[in-house]
Protein backbone atom coordinates (compact mmCIF):
# COMPACT_ATOMS: atom_id res chain seq x y z
CA UNK A 1 0.00 0.00 0.00
CA UNK A 2 1.21 3.47 -1.21
CA UNK A 3 2.24 5.47 2.08
CA UNK A 4 2.88 9.78 1.69
CA UNK A 5 3.40 11.95 4.44
CA UNK A 6 1.95 15.90 4.23
CA UNK A 7 3.91 18.06 5.78
CA UNK A 8 2.86 21.58 6.84
CA UNK A 9 5.04 24.22 8.11
CA UNK A 10 3.15 27.00 10.03
CA UNK A 11 3.99 30.53 11.66
CA UNK A 12 1.52 31.94 13.03
CA UNK A 13 -1.01 30.44 10.92
CA UNK A 14 -4.13 30.32 13.02
CA UNK A 15 -6.57 32.28 10.62
CA UNK A 16 -5.85 29.42 8.28
CA UNK A 17 -4.24 26.45 9.44
CA UNK A 18 -7.62 24.36 10.09
CA UNK A 19 -8.53 24.66 5.94
CA UNK A 20 -5.19 23.44 5.16
CA UNK A 21 -5.20 20.74 7.71
CA UNK A 22 -9.13 20.03 6.59
CA UNK A 23 -8.22 19.56 2.82
CA UNK A 24 -5.86 16.77 4.11
CA UNK A 25 -8.23 14.79 6.10
CA UNK A 26 -10.70 14.93 3.35
CA UNK A 27 -8.46 13.55 1.20
CA UNK A 28 -9.61 10.53 -1.04
CA UNK A 29 -6.70 8.66 -0.84
CA UNK A 30 -6.80 4.71 -0.44
CA UNK A 31 -3.14 4.72 0.80
CA UNK A 32 -1.54 5.70 4.14
CA UNK A 33 -1.57 9.70 5.29
CA UNK A 34 0.57 11.18 7.82
CA UNK A 35 -0.13 14.65 8.04
CA UNK A 36 3.11 16.18 10.41
CA UNK A 37 2.59 19.76 11.32
CA UNK A 38 5.31 21.61 12.56
CA UNK A 39 4.40 24.62 14.68
CA UNK A 40 7.72 26.82 13.84
CA UNK A 41 7.69 29.02 16.77
CA UNK A 42 4.51 30.97 16.14
CA UNK A 43 3.47 33.64 18.68
CA UNK A 44 -0.37 33.81 17.87
CA UNK A 45 -3.36 31.02 18.61
CA UNK A 46 -1.60 28.15 16.18
CA UNK A 47 -1.13 26.06 19.08
CA UNK A 48 -4.27 26.04 20.15
CA UNK A 49 -5.53 24.97 16.63
CA UNK A 50 -3.14 22.31 16.42
CA UNK A 51 -4.50 21.42 19.73
CA UNK A 52 -7.75 20.79 18.46
CA UNK A 53 -6.24 18.21 15.78
CA UNK A 54 -4.83 16.46 18.63
CA UNK A 55 -5.18 11.99 17.73
CA UNK A 56 -5.34 12.95 14.29
CA UNK A 57 -1.96 14.52 13.09
CA UNK A 58 1.47 14.72 14.42
CA UNK A 59 2.17 18.37 16.10
CA UNK A 60 5.69 19.22 16.59
CA UNK A 61 6.59 23.08 18.07
CA UNK A 62 9.54 24.14 17.90
CA UNK A 63 11.53 27.56 17.96
CA UNK A 64 11.44 30.09 15.07
CA UNK A 65 14.35 28.66 12.48
CA UNK A 66 11.95 28.98 9.02
CA UNK A 67 10.24 27.39 6.54
CA UNK A 68 12.92 24.84 5.54
CA UNK A 69 14.17 23.97 8.83
CA UNK A 70 10.37 23.15 9.14
CA UNK A 71 9.60 21.09 6.64
CA UNK A 72 12.94 19.12 7.08
CA UNK A 73 12.06 18.30 10.94
CA UNK A 74 8.52 17.33 10.11
CA UNK A 75 10.23 14.93 7.16
CA UNK A 76 12.38 13.30 9.93
CA UNK A 77 9.44 12.72 12.19
CA UNK A 78 7.71 10.88 8.74
CA UNK A 79 7.99 7.20 7.98
CA UNK A 80 6.14 7.24 4.55
CA UNK A 81 7.68 6.43 0.89
CA UNK A 82 6.51 9.73 -0.45
CA UNK A 83 6.65 13.40 0.68
CA UNK A 84 4.20 15.95 -0.43
CA UNK A 85 4.55 19.26 1.53
CA UNK A 86 1.65 22.00 1.84
CA UNK A 87 1.88 25.48 3.47
CA UNK A 88 -0.40 26.37 6.19
CA UNK A 89 -2.10 29.24 4.31
CA UNK A 90 -2.94 27.09 0.81
CA UNK A 91 -5.19 23.86 0.95
CA UNK A 92 -5.29 20.64 -1.24
CA UNK A 93 -8.22 19.72 -3.29
CA UNK A 94 -9.58 16.42 -2.89
CA UNK A 95 -8.68 14.58 -5.47
CA UNK A 96 -5.05 16.00 -4.74
CA UNK A 97 -3.32 12.46 -3.06
CA UNK A 98 -5.53 10.14 -5.43
CA UNK A 99 -3.95 11.31 -8.45
CA UNK A 100 -0.56 12.37 -7.95
CA UNK A 101 1.28 9.68 -5.40
CA UNK A 102 0.40 6.79 -7.24
CA UNK A 103 1.40 8.39 -10.81
CA UNK A 104 5.01 8.90 -8.91
CA UNK A 105 4.85 5.53 -7.41
CA UNK A 106 4.40 3.87 -11.29
CA UNK A 107 7.55 5.86 -13.07
CA UNK A 108 10.21 4.45 -11.15
CA UNK A 109 12.73 7.10 -13.31
CA UNK A 110 11.24 9.99 -12.03
CA UNK A 111 11.62 11.31 -8.54
CA UNK A 112 9.18 14.50 -8.06
CA UNK A 113 6.02 15.66 -9.21
CA UNK A 114 4.17 19.39 -9.18
CA UNK A 115 0.85 20.57 -10.72
CA UNK A 116 -1.15 23.62 -11.85
CA UNK A 117 -2.84 25.15 -8.68
CA UNK A 118 -5.95 27.65 -8.21
CA UNK A 119 -4.40 31.18 -7.03
CA UNK A 120 -6.20 32.87 -4.10
CA UNK A 121 -6.10 35.90 -1.84
CA UNK A 122 -6.60 35.52 1.96
CA UNK A 123 -10.17 35.34 1.98
CA UNK A 124 -10.46 32.04 -0.23
CA UNK A 125 -11.22 33.90 -3.28
CA UNK A 126 -10.22 32.92 -6.86
CA UNK A 127 -7.80 35.35 -8.25
CA UNK A 128 -6.59 32.65 -11.50
CA UNK A 129 -8.06 29.22 -12.29
CA UNK A 130 -4.31 28.36 -13.14
CA UNK A 131 -0.58 29.56 -11.93
CA UNK A 132 1.51 27.98 -14.79
CA UNK A 133 2.08 29.54 -18.26
CA UNK A 134 1.39 27.37 -21.32
CA UNK A 135 4.87 27.92 -22.00
CA UNK A 136 5.75 26.44 -18.98
CA UNK A 137 3.57 23.95 -18.35
CA UNK A 138 5.65 20.87 -18.99
CA UNK A 139 8.30 19.00 -17.09
CA UNK A 140 11.35 21.26 -17.26
CA UNK A 141 14.96 19.82 -18.08
CA UNK A 142 18.01 20.92 -15.85
CA UNK A 143 18.78 23.35 -19.06
CA UNK A 144 15.33 24.66 -18.12
CA UNK A 145 15.71 25.09 -14.72
CA UNK A 146 19.08 26.73 -14.69
CA UNK A 147 17.79 29.17 -17.27
CA UNK A 148 14.76 30.32 -15.20
CA UNK A 149 12.81 30.27 -11.92
CA UNK A 150 10.11 27.21 -13.15
CA UNK A 151 6.83 27.85 -11.52
CA UNK A 152 6.75 25.02 -8.83
CA UNK A 153 5.11 26.03 -6.07
CA UNK A 154 6.07 23.76 -2.92
CA UNK A 155 2.31 22.96 -2.23
CA UNK A 156 1.95 20.94 -4.91
CA UNK A 157 5.46 18.68 -4.97
CA UNK A 158 5.08 15.27 -4.25
CA UNK A 159 8.04 13.89 -3.81
CA UNK A 160 10.29 10.27 -3.26
CA UNK A 161 11.26 10.18 0.23
CA UNK A 162 14.68 8.82 -0.74
CA UNK A 163 15.52 11.69 -3.03
CA UNK A 164 14.67 14.25 -0.45
CA UNK A 165 16.76 12.27 1.80
CA UNK A 166 19.23 12.37 -0.68
CA UNK A 167 19.88 16.00 -1.48
CA UNK A 168 19.88 16.94 1.92
CA UNK A 169 16.33 18.07 1.94
CA UNK A 170 16.17 22.05 2.22
CA UNK A 171 19.27 23.42 2.81
CA UNK A 172 18.51 25.57 6.00
CA UNK A 173 20.96 28.26 5.01
CA UNK A 174 17.57 30.03 3.56
CA UNK A 175 15.43 31.55 6.48
CA UNK A 176 12.96 33.13 4.05
CA UNK A 177 12.73 32.12 0.61
CA UNK A 178 15.03 30.55 -2.22
CA UNK A 179 14.60 26.72 -0.55
CA UNK A 180 12.40 25.31 -2.50
CA UNK A 181 14.10 25.71 -6.49
CA UNK A 182 17.36 25.26 -4.23
CA UNK A 183 16.00 21.73 -3.94
CA UNK A 184 13.95 21.14 -6.72
CA UNK A 185 17.29 21.83 -8.76
CA UNK A 186 19.07 19.14 -6.92
CA UNK A 187 16.35 16.86 -7.19
CA UNK A 188 16.40 17.47 -10.73
CA UNK A 189 19.74 16.12 -10.94
CA UNK A 190 18.26 12.40 -9.78
CA UNK A 191 16.09 12.12 -12.41
CA UNK A 192 12.85 13.63 -14.37
CA UNK A 193 9.83 15.55 -13.24
CA UNK A 194 6.10 14.59 -13.72
CA UNK A 195 3.83 17.41 -14.51
CA UNK A 196 0.05 17.41 -14.00
CA UNK A 197 -1.88 19.88 -15.32
CA UNK A 198 -4.53 19.71 -13.05
CA UNK A 199 -5.20 22.21 -10.59
CA UNK A 200 -4.88 20.37 -7.45
CA UNK A 201 -3.99 22.47 -4.86
CA UNK A 202 -5.17 26.27 -3.95
CA UNK A 203 -2.39 28.68 -3.45
CA UNK A 204 -2.71 31.75 -1.42
CA UNK A 205 -1.03 34.84 -3.19
CA UNK A 206 0.41 37.51 -1.08
CA UNK A 207 -0.64 40.82 -1.76
CA UNK A 208 1.96 42.46 0.80
CA UNK A 209 4.23 41.46 -1.73
CA UNK A 210 6.85 44.44 -1.03
CA UNK A 211 7.41 42.72 2.66
CA UNK A 212 7.79 39.48 0.49
CA UNK A 213 10.53 40.76 -1.97
CA UNK A 214 12.51 42.60 0.72
CA UNK A 215 13.01 39.33 3.08
CA UNK A 216 13.61 36.94 -0.20
CA UNK A 217 16.68 39.61 -1.24
CA UNK A 218 19.26 37.94 1.80
CA UNK A 219 18.08 34.67 0.36
CA UNK A 220 18.68 34.90 -3.07
CA UNK A 221 22.25 36.01 -2.08
CA UNK A 222 22.35 32.51 -0.82
CA UNK A 223 20.87 31.02 -3.91
CA UNK A 224 23.24 32.44 -6.02
CA UNK A 225 26.50 31.41 -4.13
CA UNK A 226 24.79 28.28 -4.21
CA UNK A 227 24.09 27.69 -7.90
CA UNK A 228 27.36 29.47 -8.78
CA UNK A 229 29.03 26.87 -6.46
CA UNK A 230 27.60 24.21 -7.66
CA UNK A 231 26.72 24.46 -11.48
CA UNK A 232 29.00 27.61 -12.37
CA UNK A 233 28.58 29.09 -15.34
CA UNK A 234 25.30 27.22 -16.39
CA UNK A 235 23.48 29.12 -13.93
CA UNK A 236 23.90 32.10 -14.76
CA UNK A 237 21.10 32.32 -16.85
CA UNK A 238 18.79 32.13 -13.78
CA UNK A 239 20.73 34.52 -11.87
CA UNK A 240 20.20 37.01 -14.73
CA UNK A 241 16.90 36.51 -15.27
CA UNK A 242 16.11 36.78 -11.42
CA UNK A 243 18.16 39.81 -11.43
CA UNK A 244 16.49 41.37 -13.89
CA UNK A 245 13.01 40.53 -12.14
CA UNK A 246 14.11 41.83 -8.91
CA UNK A 247 15.37 45.24 -10.57
CA UNK A 248 12.19 45.26 -12.29
CA UNK A 249 10.62 45.47 -9.07
CA UNK A 250 12.32 48.01 -7.18
CA UNK A 251 11.88 50.59 -10.43
CA UNK A 252 7.81 49.72 -10.71
CA UNK A 253 8.10 51.01 -6.61
CA UNK A 254 9.83 53.99 -7.18
CA UNK A 255 7.97 55.06 -10.10
CA UNK A 256 4.91 54.07 -7.96
CA UNK A 257 6.69 56.21 -4.87
CA UNK A 258 6.82 59.20 -7.90
CA UNK A 259 3.54 59.12 -8.58
CA UNK A 260 2.38 59.64 -5.07
CA UNK A 261 4.37 62.40 -4.63
CA UNK A 262 6.72 60.75 -2.30
CA UNK A 263 10.32 61.45 -3.58
CA UNK A 264 12.80 60.52 -0.93
CA UNK A 265 10.56 56.71 -0.76
CA UNK A 266 11.52 56.72 -4.96
CA UNK A 267 14.62 57.83 -4.18
CA UNK A 268 15.48 55.43 -2.31
CA UNK A 269 14.21 52.17 -4.89
CA UNK A 270 16.29 53.67 -7.27
CA UNK A 271 19.17 54.08 -5.21
CA UNK A 272 18.84 50.42 -4.73
CA UNK A 273 19.35 49.25 -8.20
CA UNK A 274 22.45 51.58 -8.62
CA UNK A 275 24.39 50.22 -5.81
CA UNK A 276 24.08 46.85 -8.01
CA UNK A 277 24.15 48.41 -11.46
CA UNK A 278 25.69 51.89 -11.54
CA UNK A 279 25.49 51.68 -15.29
CA UNK A 280 21.66 51.67 -15.58
CA UNK A 281 20.58 54.40 -17.23
CA UNK A 282 17.18 54.88 -16.97
CA UNK A 283 17.31 54.03 -12.82
CA UNK A 284 19.88 57.16 -12.93
CA UNK A 285 17.47 59.19 -14.52
CA UNK A 286 14.67 58.03 -12.37
CA UNK A 287 17.05 59.00 -9.51
CA UNK A 288 17.35 62.51 -10.46
CA UNK A 289 14.05 63.57 -11.35
CA UNK A 290 13.57 62.48 -7.48
CA UNK A 291 15.53 65.73 -7.01
CA UNK A 292 13.39 67.64 -9.08
CA UNK A 293 9.86 69.46 -8.03
CA UNK A 294 7.33 67.31 -7.90
CA UNK A 295 5.02 68.61 -10.92
CA UNK A 296 8.05 68.31 -12.75
CA UNK A 297 9.57 64.64 -12.11
CA UNK A 298 5.55 64.18 -12.84
CA UNK A 299 6.14 64.97 -16.41
CA UNK A 300 9.13 63.97 -16.63
CA UNK A 301 7.98 60.52 -15.82
CA UNK A 302 5.03 60.67 -18.35
CA UNK A 303 1.89 58.07 -17.90
CA UNK A 304 4.36 55.19 -17.07
CA UNK A 305 4.64 55.26 -13.07
CA UNK A 306 1.87 53.71 -11.47
CA UNK A 307 0.19 52.46 -14.26
CA UNK A 308 2.71 49.64 -15.75
CA UNK A 309 5.25 48.01 -14.65
CA UNK A 310 8.72 48.73 -15.63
Amino acid sequence: MLSVAVVIPVFNGAKTVARALDSVLEQHFDGNCEIIAVDDGSTDATGTVLGQYKGRIRILHQQNRGPAYARNAGVALSNAEFIAFLDADDAFVPQKLACTVSKLASDEQAVMLFHDAVAIDRTGREIAPSCVSSEQAHPPSMNELLAELWPIITSTVVMRRDIFEGCGGFSEEFKFGYEDPDLWIRAREHGHFIYVPQPLSYYTLIEQRSERMEKYLTSQRVFFRRLRQRYGRAAEGLIHRTVRSYTNWLGYQGLLQMQAGNRVAARHYFARILRQHPTHLKSALRYVRTFLPTPIARALSGQTAGTKRS
